[in-house]
């Protein structure tokens, strides 16, 4: 599968809420893990189905920094998710007060602080077992997630409502960032790249 880029029209889209699961359905979970799993330079750890030009309600993620770590991450998959509680707390980066900034497959090269939720409450539909190859039923559940993992799932929920992280960076009048060479190097021009996004 293609990771789409900004200015793609469907990363500005609302997905639709998935209704239908069947075979077709299941191969598409399978190949978007698979797109999530595969991608370098840079690594991802979540990736939402319409950056694969896809827009449907629905993301991959790998959470937990040991899994993230790990040569075979286990893949949760968040279908029609919706956040039905959040901290009144923001924070720019991890909970711990260090410097954590966001990235998107979507969006190559550029980094900034995002002010996201420190915790999230999340309401989805997932699957029984991630055997995609056996037909596997879908369940509903509940779950909190914090620090970086409620980053992950907040910026993934974003893009199901056509949002890009850029966006809270402009809106936050915050700063936008390139990597050259592992250093920071503020981006001058952020409002002018920003808005061809």
């Amino acid at each position: 599968m293609k990771i789409i880029t900004a200015p793609h029209p469907t990363l500005r889209e609302i997905a639709k809420e998935v209704t239908v699961f069947d075979k077709k359905f299941f191969k598409f979970l399978d190949e978007l893990a698979d797109t999530l799993i595969k991608k370098e330079q840079p690594k991802g750890v979540a990736l939402a189905a319409p950056q694969v030009n896809k827009p449907v309600r629905v993301f991959a993620a790998i959470l937990g920094e040991k899994n993230q770590d790990s040569s075979k991450p286990v893949i949760e998959f968040f279908i029609n998710p919706k956040i039905t509680k959040f901290s009144n707390k923001k924070i720019l980066g991890a909970a711990d007060g260090g410097e954590r900034f966001e990235g998107c497959l979507s969006i190559p090269l550029l980094y900034g602080p995002v002010p996201r939720h420190e915790w999230i409450e999340i309401e989805y539909q997932c699957l029984t077992t991630l055997d995609l190859k056996n037909q596997p039923e879908i369940k509903s559940k509940k779950a909190k997630f914090t620090d970086f993992d409620a980053r992950v799932i907040q910026h993934e929920y974003d893009h199901l409502d056509g949002i890009l992280f850029t966006d809270l960076i402009l809106k936050n009048n915050l700063p936008v960032y390139i990597d050259e060479d592992g250093k920071w190097v503020e981006v001058k021009n952020k409002k002018e790249i920003l808005s061809l996004l």
